[in-house]
């Protein structure tokens, strides 16, 4: 997988990480992404902080 690139497990749509077509979110079932495409939730993980001070999020699942 591209460096921030998440890619829906489901529909394999790729979606440029912070770009607002895939917005990553957090629920009582932790860091996630919800395809716009086919509605398949995307499990993330947090990678801590760069240099900048940005949060870095890693897509925890491979698409098949």
């Amino acid at each position: 997988m591209l460096a921030g690139m998440w890619i829906c497990i489901r529909c394999h749509t790729e979606f440029p990480e912070f770009t607002g077509g895939a917005e990553a979110n957090l629920d009582s079932f932790g860091l996630h992404f919800m395809c716009p495409v086919c509605g398949r939730r995307n499990r993330l993980r947090s990678l801590g902080e760069d240099r900048e001070g940005f949060l870095r999020l890693e897509q925890i699942d491979e698409p098949e």
